[in-house]
């Protein structure tokens, strides 16, 4: 069986499963994702975490004289 929740506060997790009749030992698998605005920006976030420094020790292959068509937004 597999329902979506959406939008379910973390507090009414449990009441809102046992509405939708799915008993207290059922196991599950969670999917979690915060639907809140925690105020940093995803290439915040990977900029702190360190993933992709080494990438500053990289050579650019390519510039703007290697595009076809240059985007005009």
């Amino acid at each position: 069986m597999r329902q979506v929740l959406n939008d379910i506060e973390a507090g009414k997790l449990a009441e809102e499963l046992r509405r939708r009749g799915i008993p207290a030992g059922q196991r599950l698998r969670v999917v979690v994702e915060s639907i809140e605005d925690d105020g940093l920006p995803m290439t915040a976030i990977n900029a702190a975490g360190g993933a992709f420094d080494w990438l500053a020790g990289e050579p650019d292959l390519y510039s703007d004289v290697d595009l076809v068509e240059r985007y005009r937004g």
